[in-house]
Protein backbone atom coordinates (compact mmCIF):
# COMPACT_ATOMS: atom_id res chain seq x y z
CA UNK A 1 0.00 0.00 0.00
CA UNK A 2 1.48 3.22 -1.10
CA UNK A 3 1.82 6.22 1.80
CA UNK A 4 0.58 9.59 1.17
CA UNK A 5 1.53 12.88 2.33
CA UNK A 6 -0.83 15.92 3.21
CA UNK A 7 0.06 19.25 1.65
CA UNK A 8 0.24 21.78 3.76
CA UNK A 9 -0.76 25.43 3.76
CA UNK A 10 0.98 28.47 5.51
CA UNK A 11 -0.84 30.90 5.88
CA UNK A 12 0.71 34.19 7.87
CA UNK A 13 0.28 37.90 7.75
CA UNK A 14 3.29 40.66 7.83
CA UNK A 15 2.69 44.10 9.20
CA UNK A 16 3.81 47.30 8.55
CA UNK A 17 3.61 50.22 11.25
CA UNK A 18 4.63 53.86 10.02
CA UNK A 19 4.33 56.61 13.53
CA UNK A 20 3.91 60.27 11.90
CA UNK A 21 4.52 62.77 14.48
CA UNK A 22 4.24 66.39 13.49
CA UNK A 23 4.28 65.29 9.67
CA UNK A 24 7.78 63.67 10.11
CA UNK A 25 8.32 59.74 10.80
CA UNK A 26 8.88 59.01 14.35
CA UNK A 27 9.27 54.89 13.67
CA UNK A 28 8.87 52.10 11.29
CA UNK A 29 7.86 48.48 12.56
CA UNK A 30 7.30 45.45 10.33
CA UNK A 31 6.73 41.95 11.62
CA UNK A 32 4.80 38.83 11.11
CA UNK A 33 2.31 37.37 13.39
CA UNK A 34 0.46 34.36 14.74
CA UNK A 35 -2.34 33.27 13.00
CA UNK A 36 -4.44 31.97 15.74
CA UNK A 37 -6.54 28.71 15.57
CA UNK A 38 -10.01 30.70 15.37
CA UNK A 39 -8.28 32.72 12.51
CA UNK A 40 -7.03 29.44 10.86
CA UNK A 41 -10.41 27.53 11.30
CA UNK A 42 -12.30 31.04 9.38
CA UNK A 43 -10.10 30.44 6.64
CA UNK A 44 -10.78 26.78 6.30
CA UNK A 45 -14.76 27.76 6.78
CA UNK A 46 -14.31 30.19 4.14
CA UNK A 47 -13.02 27.58 1.84
CA UNK A 48 -14.93 24.16 2.64
CA UNK A 49 -18.20 25.55 4.07
CA UNK A 50 -21.30 28.43 3.60
CA UNK A 51 -19.62 30.46 6.18
CA UNK A 52 -20.24 34.68 5.04
CA UNK A 53 -17.00 36.83 4.92
CA UNK A 54 -15.98 38.77 7.37
CA UNK A 55 -14.85 42.55 7.82
CA UNK A 56 -11.51 42.96 9.45
CA UNK A 57 -10.59 45.55 12.15
CA UNK A 58 -6.90 46.03 13.22
CA UNK A 59 -6.26 46.97 17.19
CA UNK A 60 -3.24 47.74 19.01
CA UNK A 61 -1.87 45.84 21.83
CA UNK A 62 -0.08 47.06 24.82
CA UNK A 63 0.81 43.55 25.50
CA UNK A 64 0.89 41.45 22.70
CA UNK A 65 1.42 38.01 24.59
CA UNK A 66 -0.11 35.23 22.12
CA UNK A 67 -0.94 31.92 22.13
CA UNK A 68 -2.33 29.32 19.26
CA UNK A 69 -5.76 28.93 21.46
CA UNK A 70 -6.44 32.32 22.12
CA UNK A 71 -9.92 33.84 20.44
CA UNK A 72 -11.98 37.39 21.13
CA UNK A 73 -13.31 36.44 23.94
CA UNK A 74 -10.39 34.68 26.17
CA UNK A 75 -7.00 36.03 25.01
CA UNK A 76 -3.53 37.31 27.01
CA UNK A 77 -2.88 40.53 24.54
CA UNK A 78 -4.03 44.14 26.23
CA UNK A 79 -6.38 46.34 23.71
CA UNK A 80 -4.76 50.58 23.81
CA UNK A 81 -8.36 52.38 23.69
CA UNK A 82 -6.28 55.57 23.52
CA UNK A 83 -7.20 56.59 19.98
CA UNK A 84 -9.73 58.98 18.10
CA UNK A 85 -12.65 56.11 17.14
CA UNK A 86 -14.68 53.66 19.15
CA UNK A 87 -14.14 51.48 16.24
CA UNK A 88 -11.26 50.06 15.07
CA UNK A 89 -10.20 50.64 12.47
CA UNK A 90 -10.95 48.51 9.39
CA UNK A 91 -8.54 46.79 7.18
CA UNK A 92 -10.24 47.01 3.53
CA UNK A 93 -8.11 43.88 1.50
CA UNK A 94 -6.86 44.14 -2.01
CA UNK A 95 -6.33 41.19 -4.15
CA UNK A 96 -2.22 41.21 -4.33
CA UNK A 97 -1.47 38.04 -6.56
CA UNK A 98 0.94 35.83 -6.74
CA UNK A 99 4.15 35.94 -5.15
CA UNK A 100 6.30 33.80 -5.26
CA UNK A 101 5.15 29.93 -4.52
CA UNK A 102 2.00 32.14 -2.39
CA UNK A 103 -0.97 34.45 -2.93
CA UNK A 104 -1.33 37.81 -0.50
CA UNK A 105 -4.05 40.03 0.09
CA UNK A 106 -3.41 43.26 0.90
CA UNK A 107 -5.14 46.21 3.19
CA UNK A 108 -3.16 49.49 2.93
CA UNK A 109 -3.32 52.85 4.52
CA UNK A 110 -5.12 51.65 7.99
CA UNK A 111 -4.64 54.70 9.73
CA UNK A 112 -5.04 55.02 14.15
CA UNK A 113 -4.78 58.72 15.31
CA UNK A 114 -3.14 58.81 19.17
CA UNK A 115 -4.66 60.28 21.60
CA UNK A 116 -2.87 59.54 24.62
CA UNK A 117 0.54 58.30 25.31
CA UNK A 118 1.56 54.81 25.92
CA UNK A 119 4.12 52.18 24.93
CA UNK A 120 2.37 49.68 22.23
CA UNK A 121 3.67 46.02 21.97
CA UNK A 122 2.28 45.11 19.00
CA UNK A 123 -1.27 44.77 16.95
CA UNK A 124 -3.85 42.26 16.64
CA UNK A 125 -6.58 41.64 13.50
CA UNK A 126 -10.35 40.77 14.64
CA UNK A 127 -13.95 40.81 12.49
CA UNK A 128 -15.11 42.53 15.99
CA UNK A 129 -15.23 46.32 15.42
CA UNK A 130 -15.70 47.95 18.62
CA UNK A 131 -12.78 48.94 20.30
CA UNK A 132 -12.34 47.03 23.60
CA UNK A 133 -14.80 44.24 22.77
CA UNK A 134 -14.44 40.82 23.22
CA UNK A 135 -16.68 39.56 19.88
CA UNK A 136 -16.39 38.70 16.75
CA UNK A 137 -13.26 36.16 15.28
CA UNK A 138 -9.41 36.71 16.39
CA UNK A 139 -7.92 36.08 13.44
CA UNK A 140 -3.88 36.63 14.57
CA UNK A 141 -1.77 38.80 17.04
CA UNK A 142 1.38 40.40 16.17
CA UNK A 143 4.04 41.70 18.78
CA UNK A 144 6.81 44.47 17.86
CA UNK A 145 10.69 43.33 17.88
CA UNK A 146 11.12 46.36 20.83
CA UNK A 147 8.24 48.59 22.44
CA UNK A 148 7.29 51.46 20.53
CA UNK A 149 6.06 54.76 22.37
CA UNK A 150 3.17 57.38 21.22
CA UNK A 151 2.23 60.06 21.95
CA UNK A 152 -1.30 62.58 21.63
CA UNK A 153 -1.14 63.80 18.26
CA UNK A 154 0.81 60.51 16.32
CA UNK A 155 -0.73 59.20 13.70
CA UNK A 156 -0.37 55.42 12.84
CA UNK A 157 -0.02 54.16 9.19
CA UNK A 158 -0.53 49.84 8.89
CA UNK A 159 -0.37 47.94 5.83
CA UNK A 160 -1.80 44.58 6.74
CA UNK A 161 -0.53 41.73 4.31
CA UNK A 162 -2.01 38.37 4.78
CA UNK A 163 -0.51 34.90 2.56
CA UNK A 164 -1.19 31.60 2.10
CA UNK A 165 1.86 29.42 0.89
CA UNK A 166 1.45 25.93 -0.07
Amino acid sequence: MESSTISEIDMGTHYRVECYRKDQLAWVEEFDNLVVNTGLKYVMDRTFSDKEEEDWYIGLCTDASVVYTDTASNHQFVEFLGTTNIYRSEAKFVDGGEVGKGYVYIAQDVQQMITEPTTLKGVFMTSGKTKGSDDGILYGVAEFSAPKSVVAGDALRITVTVSAKG
